[in-house]
């Protein structure tokens, strides 16, 4: 999928217009509640409240709710400046981001990637261009898209930064990140992604993924761009995974869609 024209203040115009049209030939269902006629209703987008307070300046991770090792999360993002998140992952968020994730809603990427619009903001990084989290050939060849390029797409058209999800690639198989924990997830996903250094090198970088659980993926994503030059990278994600007695709320919520997906 791509998507250029030469006046960059045509882009998302347009790109909304395609989108508007293909709701009006094809009427969505919102993604969090199912009403007809929206993609993501107004009720809905009202319940999704911004990740904010008291938080880890490292991993982004609200800090009043668990015993919080801030320098464990340095010694664990050590390439990441930071990770940022929208929100927490429960409903609708989480609701909207399963639809586009493993049920194909791909509609839903053009509201949601407004969250991470107002995120980055409300946060002020100095970036030089924007990379999707990828995803390994035989994901993308079963699911048909990858989801985080999905949300950078009109993202990086409405803050007038490049896109180049060439940049990076997973060229590692590795198993789903859904019910690992911290340290089995790093070990996963360990040397899974190699970047360009003639495209990165010198340059800050904003990594877009959907979920945040550890930051494992981000992290290594982080790696593979430092070996290959670049400066400074930051990765936004819609939604932060909350901690619960039972693990983190994804892999409560996924772990069944996530084997078919």
């Amino acid at each position: 999928m791509s998507f250029w024209v030469e006046n960059p203040s045509l882009r998302i115009p347009l790109y909304r217009s395609i989108w508007k049209f293909v709701d009006f030939l094809f009427p969505p269902h919102c993604a969090g509640c199912g009403l007809i006629g929206e993609r993501f209703c107004s009720e809905c987008s009202q319940q999704v409240q911004l990740l904010e307070g008291n938080i880890c300046e490292k991993c982004g991770e609200p800090i009043t709710n668990f015993q919080h090792n801030i320098q464990d999360c340095y010694d664990h993002l050590k390439n990441l400046k930071m990770i940022r998140s929208f929100s927490f992952y429960q409903p609708p968020i989480s609701l909207a981001i399963q639809k586009l994730k493993y049920h194909r809603d791909i509609g839903i990427a053009e509201v949601l990637a407004n969250y991470l619009v107002e995120l980055y903001n409300k946060n002020k990084v100095d970036i030089d261009m924007v990379i999707p989290v990828p995803l390994s050939q035989k994901r993308l060849h079963d699911r048909g898209y990858n989801q985080s390029f999905l949300l950078a797409l009109p993202f990086s058209m409405i803050i007038n930064k490049p896109i180049k999800k060439q940049s990076l690639r997973r060229f590692k198989d590795t198993i789903s990140q859904v019910g690992l924990d911290r340290h089995e997830r790093l070990i996963n996903v360990s040397k899974a992604f190699i970047a360009d250094s003639a495209e990165v090198s010198g340059k800050n970088i904003l990594l877009i993924d959907d979920v945040s659980t550890t930051g494992s993926t981000l992290e290594a994503c982080a790696s593979a761009l430092k070996i290959a030059g670049a400066k400074d990278i930051v990765g936004l994600t819609l939604a932060r995974a909350v901690h619960t007695h039972n693990g983190f709320s994804d892999q409560l919520n996924d772990a069944v869609t996530a084997q078919k997906f």
